[in-house]
Protein backbone atom coordinates (compact mmCIF):
# COMPACT_ATOMS: atom_id res chain seq x y z
CA UNK A 1 0.00 0.00 0.00
CA UNK A 2 1.46 3.40 -0.86
CA UNK A 3 0.42 7.43 -0.63
CA UNK A 4 0.71 9.33 -3.58
CA UNK A 5 -0.93 12.16 -6.17
CA UNK A 6 -3.98 10.68 -7.83
CA UNK A 7 -6.07 12.92 -10.93
CA UNK A 8 -9.90 11.29 -10.55
CA UNK A 9 -9.89 8.63 -8.41
CA UNK A 10 -9.10 8.69 -4.47
CA UNK A 11 -7.75 5.47 -4.85
CA UNK A 12 -6.96 1.82 -6.65
CA UNK A 13 -5.53 -1.61 -6.93
CA UNK A 14 -3.73 -2.58 -9.23
CA UNK A 15 -2.90 -6.62 -8.91
CA UNK A 16 -2.41 -10.20 -10.37
CA UNK A 17 -3.46 -13.22 -9.17
CA UNK A 18 -3.28 -12.87 -5.27
CA UNK A 19 -1.05 -10.13 -4.98
CA UNK A 20 -1.94 -6.24 -5.66
CA UNK A 21 -0.79 -2.88 -5.09
CA UNK A 22 -3.44 -0.02 -3.23
CA UNK A 23 -2.43 3.20 -3.83
CA UNK A 24 -4.34 5.93 -2.11
CA UNK A 25 -4.94 10.24 -2.94
CA UNK A 26 -1.94 11.23 -0.46
CA UNK A 27 -4.12 14.65 -1.09
CA UNK A 28 -6.96 13.28 0.96
CA UNK A 29 -7.43 14.07 4.76
CA UNK A 30 -6.24 11.12 7.14
CA UNK A 31 -10.14 9.97 7.41
CA UNK A 32 -11.21 10.30 3.90
CA UNK A 33 -7.59 7.92 3.16
CA UNK A 34 -8.90 5.37 5.70
CA UNK A 35 -12.41 5.14 4.26
CA UNK A 36 -10.72 4.97 0.59
CA UNK A 37 -8.58 2.27 2.01
CA UNK A 38 -10.84 0.42 3.18
CA UNK A 39 -12.99 0.47 0.37
CA UNK A 40 -10.62 -0.99 -1.71
CA UNK A 41 -9.77 -3.43 0.55
CA UNK A 42 -13.83 -4.39 0.09
CA UNK A 43 -13.44 -4.16 -3.79
CA UNK A 44 -9.82 -6.56 -3.51
CA UNK A 45 -12.15 -9.14 -1.40
CA UNK A 46 -15.43 -8.75 -3.26
CA UNK A 47 -14.92 -8.18 -6.80
CA UNK A 48 -10.93 -9.46 -7.68
CA UNK A 49 -10.43 -9.67 -11.01
CA UNK A 50 -12.93 -6.46 -12.35
CA UNK A 51 -11.55 -3.91 -13.75
CA UNK A 52 -12.83 -0.62 -12.50
CA UNK A 53 -11.82 3.17 -11.58
CA UNK A 54 -13.18 4.64 -8.06
CA UNK A 55 -14.05 8.71 -8.75
CA UNK A 56 -13.62 10.61 -5.82
CA UNK A 57 -17.35 11.31 -5.88
CA UNK A 58 -18.64 7.27 -5.91
CA UNK A 59 -16.49 6.49 -2.30
CA UNK A 60 -18.38 7.30 0.87
CA UNK A 61 -22.06 7.68 -0.86
CA UNK A 62 -20.69 11.03 -1.97
CA UNK A 63 -22.86 10.84 -5.04
CA UNK A 64 -26.56 9.94 -6.08
CA UNK A 65 -26.88 6.46 -3.77
CA UNK A 66 -24.19 4.43 -4.68
CA UNK A 67 -25.11 1.53 -6.42
CA UNK A 68 -23.85 -2.18 -7.76
CA UNK A 69 -19.82 -2.47 -6.73
CA UNK A 70 -19.86 0.81 -5.35
CA UNK A 71 -22.16 0.21 -2.45
CA UNK A 72 -21.20 -3.40 -1.86
CA UNK A 73 -17.38 -1.73 -1.16
CA UNK A 74 -18.63 1.65 0.82
CA UNK A 75 -20.54 -1.07 3.25
CA UNK A 76 -17.81 -3.58 3.28
CA UNK A 77 -15.46 -0.22 4.05
CA UNK A 78 -18.16 0.80 7.34
CA UNK A 79 -18.36 -2.13 8.69
CA UNK A 80 -14.81 -2.91 8.83
CA UNK A 81 -13.80 0.59 10.25
CA UNK A 82 -16.96 1.14 12.60
CA UNK A 83 -18.12 -3.04 13.31
CA UNK A 84 -21.72 -2.90 14.70
CA UNK A 85 -20.38 -4.80 17.62
CA UNK A 86 -18.10 -1.57 18.95
CA UNK A 87 -20.18 1.33 17.25
CA UNK A 88 -23.67 0.55 18.60
CA UNK A 89 -22.39 0.27 22.36
CA UNK A 90 -20.40 2.92 21.90
CA UNK A 91 -23.62 5.41 20.26
CA UNK A 92 -25.54 4.15 23.17
CA UNK A 93 -23.70 5.98 25.61
CA UNK A 94 -24.86 9.15 23.74
CA UNK A 95 -28.01 8.21 23.51
CA UNK A 96 -30.23 11.72 23.64
CA UNK A 97 -27.94 13.54 22.08
CA UNK A 98 -28.59 15.61 19.32
CA UNK A 99 -27.51 13.77 16.18
CA UNK A 100 -24.60 15.77 14.95
CA UNK A 101 -22.97 16.00 18.49
CA UNK A 102 -23.04 11.94 18.25
CA UNK A 103 -21.29 12.45 15.10
CA UNK A 104 -18.53 14.15 16.06
CA UNK A 105 -17.74 11.57 18.89
CA UNK A 106 -18.24 8.78 16.90
CA UNK A 107 -16.45 10.42 14.34
CA UNK A 108 -13.56 11.40 16.70
CA UNK A 109 -13.83 7.22 18.72
CA UNK A 110 -13.90 5.66 14.83
CA UNK A 111 -11.83 8.19 12.94
CA UNK A 112 -13.51 7.95 9.91
CA UNK A 113 -15.24 10.82 8.38
CA UNK A 114 -18.55 13.04 9.67
CA UNK A 115 -20.37 11.50 6.47
CA UNK A 116 -19.13 7.84 6.57
CA UNK A 117 -20.15 8.40 10.89
CA UNK A 118 -23.31 9.51 9.71
CA UNK A 119 -23.96 6.93 7.06
CA UNK A 120 -23.34 4.12 9.29
CA UNK A 121 -25.67 5.72 12.30
CA UNK A 122 -28.35 5.21 9.74
CA UNK A 123 -27.85 2.41 8.57
CA UNK A 124 -27.62 0.68 11.50
CA UNK A 125 -31.03 2.34 12.69
CA UNK A 126 -28.93 4.65 15.27
CA UNK A 127 -30.76 7.85 13.94
CA UNK A 128 -33.95 6.57 13.25
CA UNK A 129 -34.77 9.05 10.09
CA UNK A 130 -33.35 9.76 7.15
CA UNK A 131 -29.66 11.39 5.72
CA UNK A 132 -30.11 13.78 2.97
CA UNK A 133 -27.95 15.51 0.97
CA UNK A 134 -28.35 18.84 -0.61
CA UNK A 135 -26.12 21.43 -3.22
CA UNK A 136 -27.22 24.10 -4.95
CA UNK A 137 -28.04 21.35 -7.81
CA UNK A 138 -30.56 19.47 -5.56
CA UNK A 139 -29.98 16.16 -3.63
CA UNK A 140 -26.95 13.85 -4.45
CA UNK A 141 -28.38 11.39 -2.36
CA UNK A 142 -30.72 10.47 0.45
CA UNK A 143 -30.65 7.31 2.99
CA UNK A 144 -33.56 6.29 5.48
CA UNK A 145 -32.80 4.17 8.29
CA UNK A 146 -34.35 0.76 8.52
CA UNK A 147 -37.08 1.35 10.92
CA UNK A 148 -38.39 4.41 9.34
CA UNK A 149 -41.41 4.08 7.20
CA UNK A 150 -41.39 4.48 3.50
CA UNK A 151 -43.57 7.53 3.32
CA UNK A 152 -42.33 9.25 0.26
CA UNK A 153 -38.86 10.41 -0.10
CA UNK A 154 -37.48 14.12 0.73
CA UNK A 155 -37.16 16.34 -2.14
CA UNK A 156 -34.87 16.63 -5.30
CA UNK A 157 -34.59 20.91 -4.40
CA UNK A 158 -34.67 21.68 -0.75
CA UNK A 159 -37.54 23.93 0.10
CA UNK A 160 -37.32 27.34 0.81
CA UNK A 161 -38.76 27.03 4.68
CA UNK A 162 -35.73 24.76 5.72
CA UNK A 163 -33.06 25.64 6.97
CA UNK A 164 -31.06 23.57 4.58
CA UNK A 165 -32.43 26.36 2.12
CA UNK A 166 -30.37 29.07 3.74
CA UNK A 167 -27.45 26.95 3.84
CA UNK A 168 -26.88 25.87 0.88
CA UNK A 169 -27.71 29.36 -0.95
CA UNK A 170 -25.58 31.48 1.79
CA UNK A 171 -22.72 29.00 2.41
CA UNK A 172 -23.50 29.33 5.81
CA UNK A 173 -21.62 27.16 8.24
CA UNK A 174 -22.54 25.50 11.51
CA UNK A 175 -25.64 23.34 12.82
CA UNK A 176 -29.46 24.51 12.77
CA UNK A 177 -31.96 21.96 14.36
CA UNK A 178 -35.76 23.02 13.88
CA UNK A 179 -39.12 21.81 14.17
CA UNK A 180 -40.66 22.46 10.78
CA UNK A 181 -43.77 21.15 8.80
CA UNK A 182 -43.82 18.02 7.67
CA UNK A 183 -44.66 18.70 3.85
CA UNK A 184 -40.99 20.46 3.93
CA UNK A 185 -39.44 17.28 3.63
CA UNK A 186 -42.39 14.78 2.78
CA UNK A 187 -44.85 15.54 0.40
CA UNK A 188 -47.89 13.55 1.89
CA UNK A 189 -47.57 14.86 5.68
CA UNK A 190 -48.92 18.06 5.65
CA UNK A 191 -50.56 17.28 9.05
CA UNK A 192 -47.46 16.24 10.60
CA UNK A 193 -43.94 17.90 12.05
CA UNK A 194 -40.94 16.97 10.53
CA UNK A 195 -37.61 17.89 13.53
CA UNK A 196 -34.21 18.71 11.25
CA UNK A 197 -30.86 18.86 11.85
CA UNK A 198 -28.88 20.64 9.17
CA UNK A 199 -24.94 20.64 8.90
CA UNK A 200 -23.05 22.95 6.47
CA UNK A 201 -20.69 19.89 5.05
CA UNK A 202 -18.04 21.58 2.75
CA UNK A 203 -17.44 22.51 0.33
CA UNK A 204 -20.85 22.86 -1.43
CA UNK A 205 -23.02 20.34 0.72
CA UNK A 206 -25.50 20.43 3.20
CA UNK A 207 -26.69 17.32 5.23
CA UNK A 208 -29.71 17.00 6.87
CA UNK A 209 -31.08 14.53 9.46
CA UNK A 210 -34.45 14.68 9.50
CA UNK A 211 -37.68 11.97 11.08
CA UNK A 212 -41.42 12.38 11.31
CA UNK A 213 -42.89 13.18 14.56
Amino acid sequence: MRYAPLAGCDARIVGKGDRGVLTVNSAQSPARRRFSLAHELGHWQLHRGRLMLCRAEEIEGSVAEARGLELDADQYAAALLMPRYLFVPAAAGLKGKPPWTMVDALSAQFQTSLLATALRMITLDIWPGWLVCHTRSGRPFAFKAPSVDDGGRPPIEVDHRSAAFDMVHSSAAGVRSHQVPGDVWFGGAQRRLAVEHCRAYPPDRVLTFVRLL
